[in-house]
């Protein structure tokens, strides 16, 4: 006993260094890996110790030794939680762990998450278990695992399919690992708004991955979390999605991502105040995250601190100059604020990283425009080769209606915006609050397309 006890951590900064990370990741390995930490009994939460010896098993995924006497009764005990039932929906996912995620699922399966969800709230707040069991994966699957978090945190084209293939192989060798499934259905999510896959295809993926990691722990907070973006994204029940995202917060109110997502989609129901808030609060928790970095700027944008967004973004491409976000962002508020020069170069920028045949012509269209009309011709040459790239189906029905309208063509923009509409392209959620639509704010057609996709519009001037 003697000798644990010299090899012992006396705190969390100490824990850390033994893995070489930060404290915020030792923090999180313990509450979803279960990393082998004690408590003082009695004391706060934040004096903690550990043992090397149980550290360096954990690493290499052995059972957790047994504890001597005087050890037991300095760590604060933790309750076992009752083995939950799977929920009636794990019956209809279960084969998503194998060829059949191919299939896509309907409205009825997503009923069916959304039903055992219900479920599940029900089922824990009758049994009110007072402590999760903490799963552990074989060190295999566990180190697959973590990979597979690296490289989803890239969110780059090559680090989201590494982690999908990752992510299922980790659940096809391990298809009780709730969080594995939490990070597949995270990293669908991904895929779809990064266009690498398409959302009929990625979405029901996502959700099936979420509502297994809910059949598995019910408990989960990533889970909700996972499942309420699927639900505004895919779904569009917004209030479902809402009451989602404040049930992952409840259970987990210190992860970055669930308030990331959040405000987000707060974000495009017209709010700026909570979703600069939740962005916010994304930052603090997790402050190197370079995707909450760019969507903290855009926020700001929309909360008319353009300067502010605009410092940020201009940071954020120097120093990250292949990701997508800060130069599609710029390139949105250069535009909307009538600086073509500059939106030229972030929009073909955007192209570039993206590999976007399509919108390097437009950008070249838009380029001649420029130079022989100013900015009226820009937009102009640019609508010209929208509405070609969109005839061979490689430029969305919404992006043309929005140079139409910032052209003053409101028929041709509501006429695209419908065929938006029929094709449910995911664009169609900026609808709301998107610059180049605020001409169109009192037009009783664009009014109903918002009202139609769940949005509330606009206060119309003077009300």
């Amino acid at each position: 006993m003697a000798n644990k006890r010299d090899r012992r951590l006396r705190d969390w900064k100490e824990i850390a260094g033994f893995f070489g990370r930060d404290e915020r990741t030792v923090r999180r390995w313990e509450q979803q890996r279960g990393l082998p930490v004690h408590r003082i009994s009695g004391g706060a939460r934040s004096l903690v110790f550990a043992y090397t010896d149980e550290l360096e098993a954990w690493l290499r995924g052995d059972e957790p030794p047994q504890q001597d006497e005087t050890a037991a009764l300095a760590e604060e005990p933790i309750a076992a939680k009752p083995v939950v039932p799977e929920a009636p929906a794990a019956a209809v996912l279960k084969g998503t762990t194998g060829p059949h995620w191919r299939t896509v699922l309907g409205l009825g399966a997503i009923a069916m998450v959304l039903a055992a969800f219900a479920g599940a709230v029900v089922a824990r707040d009758a049994a009110a278990p007072p402590a999760r069991i903490v799963y552990h994966p074989q060190s295999r699957v566990q180190n697959l695992y973590l990979d597979a978090v690296y490289h989803l945190g890239t969110r780059q084209a090559d680090g989201l399919t590494h982690a999908i293939q990752l992510l299922t192989e980790a659940t096809t060798l391990d298809p009780n690992y709730a969080d594995a499934y939490v990070k597949l259905a995270e990293a669908y999510n991904t895929v779809s708004q990064f266009t690498l896959m398409p959302s009929n295809e990625a979405y029901p993926r996502a959700l099936a991955a979420a509502g297994r990691a809910i059949a598995l722990d019910p408990d989960n907070a990533g889970a909700y979390a996972a499942l309420a973006f699927t639900t505004f994204y895919w779904t569009k029940d917004f209030p479902k999605s809402r009451e989602l995202f404040e049930q992952a917060i409840r259970l987990d109110p210190d992860a970055a991502q669930t308030h990331h997502w959040y405000a987000l989609t707060l974000l495009v129901s017209g709010e700026t105040a909570t979703p600069l808030s939740e962005i916010t609060r994304a930052q603090e928790l997790n402050p190197e995250s370079r995707a909450i970095v760019a969507n903290k700027a855009l926020i700001l944008f929309y909360a008319g601190r353009v300067d502010d967004a605009v410092m940020i973004l201009q940071q954020l491409a120097k120093a990250e100059p292949n990701l997508r976000s800060p130069p599609e962002y710029l390139a949105t508020i250069y535009l909307d604020q009538g600086r073509f020069t500059d939106f030229l170069r972030e929009y073909r920028r955007a192209a570039e990283i993206a590999s976007n045949g399509a919108r390097l012509a437009i950008a070249d269209a838009a380029a001649k425009g420029l130079r022989e009309a100013g900015g009226a011709g820009l937009l102009s040459a640019m609508y010209a080769e929208q509405k070609r790239q969109y005839e061979n189906n490689l430029e969305p029905a919404y992006k043309v209606a929005g140079t139409a309208a910032m052209l003053g063509r409101d028929d041709e923009a509501i006429s695209y915006l419908q065929e938006a509409l029929r094709r449910k392209e995911d664009d169609m959620l900026g609808i709301r609050i998107e610059p180049p639509f605020k001409g169109l704010r009192t037009d009783a057609r664009y009014r109903a397309i918002v009202e139609h996709e769940g949005f509330r519009p606009a206060p119309l001037p003077g009300a």
